[in-house]
Order: C-alpha cells, then sequence, then structure tokens
C-alpha cells in the first residue's frame, strides 16, 4: 500500500472575517468542513465556527459576473491570515485567474479543486499554484468516480471529496438514491488503496439537524471521515457524530485492557483488529481532544 504522512495545518476563524487561528488538526483528521461563499454575508460569521476548516468558495457559490469580486475578497483574507480556498475546475475560464489571485500570499492552507476527472487536472493545478500546498479533490462526475484511485494516488492530493449534488445530476439519480452511497464506498476503497485518510463527504442539501445527524452518521459507517456544511451551525453536530463516542471510548479502553497494550493476551483471530481499532479510537479521541 502508498502510505503517505500528510503534514499541513487546517485552520479555524477567529476575531473577523480575516483573522485565522491554528487548531491542531491536519487536513487528514479535519471532520467539518464548512464551504462558504467570497461574496456571502456569512463571512462576517466566520468568528467563533466550530468547524474543523473554513473554505472560502470562488466556485458554485459565486455568480459568474461576481467572480473577480470574490477574489478580490479571498486575497484579503489571505493577506490576514491562513485559509482554504475552493477554487472552479480546470475546463471552466475561471480557474487560472482563480489562481493567479493567490498570488505569492504564503497564507493560503490549501486549495480545494472543484470537479477533478483525473490525475492531469491536479498536476495543472500543482504547476500554476506559487507554492505547493495540500490539496483536496472533488469528485463530481461519473469518469471522476472511475478515476478515483488514479486521483487519490497524486502525491499533492491529501484527501478526496464528494461534490454528491454535481455528481447525482450526472447520473440523473434522485436525492438518497443508493447510487450515491456506492460512490461514497468507491471514494472509501480509494482513499484507503492510496493511503489518504476517509473522504468528505458532500453536505445535507436541506437545513434540517435531524438529517444533518442522519446523513453524517450514514457517511461514518461507510468509512467517510469528513463532511462538507453549507451551515456553520451544523459543523458541532457534524464533528460529535465523526468522533469517538463516550461509549466507543470505554468499549476501546476496556478491549486494551483485555488483550494488553500489545496484544500479549489475544487468544482469538479476530483480537488484533480489535485491538488495532481500540488504539485508533484512543488515539483520534486524544487528537480531539476528547480525553
Amino acid at each position: 500500500m502508498n502510505k503517505r504522512k500528510v503534514v499541513c495545518v487546517c485552520s479555524e476563524f477567529e476575531g473577523g472575517a480575516s483573522m485565522t487561528t491554528y487548531t491542531g488538526l491536519s487536513p487528514e483528521l479535519a471532520r467539518s468542513w464548512w464551504l462558504l461563499s467570497a461574496t456571502s454575508d456569512n463571512t462576517g460569521r466566520m468568528a467563533g465556527t466550530r468547524a474543523d476548516v473554513a473554505v472560502i468558495d470562488l466556485e458554485d457559490g459565486v455568480a459568474p459576473q461576481r467572480k473577480a469580486f470574490a477574489r478580490t475578497v479571498a486575497r484579503g483574507i489571505l493577506e490576514q491570515g491562513p485559509a482554504w480556498i475552493r477554487i472552479n475546475d480546470v475546463r471552466s475560464p475561471y480557474w487560472r485567474d482563480d489562481v493567479e489571485a493567490l498570488g505569492e500570499l504564503s497564507q493560503l492552507s490549501g486549495v480545494m479543486i472543484a470537479k477533478v476527472d483525473s490525475a492531469t487536472d491536479i498536476e495543472l493545478v500543482s504547476a500554476a499554484l506559487p507554492a505547493p500546498v495540500p490539496l483536496v479533490a472533488f469528485i463530481e462526475t461519473a469518469v471522476a468516480l472511475e478515476a478515483a484511485r488514479e486521483i487519490a494516488d497524486h502525491p499533492r492530493v491529501c484527501r478526496l471529496a464528494l461534490g454528491s449534488g454535481d455528481l447525482r445530476m450526472d447520473l440523473g439519480a434522485e436525492p438518497g438514491s443508493a447510487i450515491l452511497d456506492y460512490a461514497r464506498s468507491r471514494l472509501v476503497v480509494a482513499s484507503r488503496a492510496a493511503g489518504l485518510p476517509g473522504p468528505i463527504d458532500g453536505p445535507s442539501i436541506v437545513n434540517d439537524e435531524g438529517l444533518v445527524q442522519r446523513e453524517t452518521a450514514s457517511a461514518r459507517s461507510l468509512g467517510m471521515t469528513g463532511r462538507l456544511c453549507l451551515d456553520p451551525a451544523h459543523a458541532a453536530l457534524i464533528n460529535t457524530v465523526l468522533s469517538p463516542t463516550v461509549d466507543d471510548i470505554a468499549a476501546a479502553r476496556a478491549t486494551i485492557a483485555q488483550l494488553g497494550s500489545d496484544g500479549a493476551n489475544a487468544t482469538k483471530g479476530s483480537d488484533i483488529p480489535r485491538l488495532r481499532r481500540a488504539h485508533r479510537t484512543i488515539d483520534l479521541a486524544s487528537r480531539f481532544d476528547l480525553i
């Protein structure tokens, strides 16, 4: 297996639309990814957000006639502190202007690339960016889904994300269609095979906390470890669902106590896998400051 360790900074905004602070979480661990338009009034709500990552959107969240203004806003944010940016796809007439607007700014934490269809798309963006930063590739078409492993294998990609709305449109599927769970499973397998963390799921399209909870739990059950949100109020809920519970932690500790930290008391073939899972749970709980 191609195992890669991704070491990069993940930010949350604090003290206004332009200021950020390091959370201690790298993109490989980030659970909630708040996607907000650069032209949205919500940029004023960045202060105090519970999202692990706030991403300034230059793509679908911005009307064509406002792209230039959105880039100016994004650049202003980057001049004040670290931020993630989602740029337009490489088949659009906007992506090169998006990249050029980032200039030589050292505060760029990472880039999400919309509608990635191949590793060639990643290569184009990588070559155009002023500095090497982590990239998250959005899988939003049937073509991209078939190329998911190739995209995940690119050394600059730190994570895959599911563009569920656009993929559903491309496939002609209804909301909640089982084919979207197939797509999620494909991304989970491709990510694991490439040595990446679990992928980031698309957002809930209805602003309902019960639905967000159910859909996030379903994504977690498939192996996804992050989720986009369009409302920052959902970030805390997503973080909770994608984190070990009190019961998970207690069960993990009991397993380690039973089997021994190094598995010295293992007697069955299933014991070592259980032990590894327990250690993983404790490690995540520690990284998320739950213990």
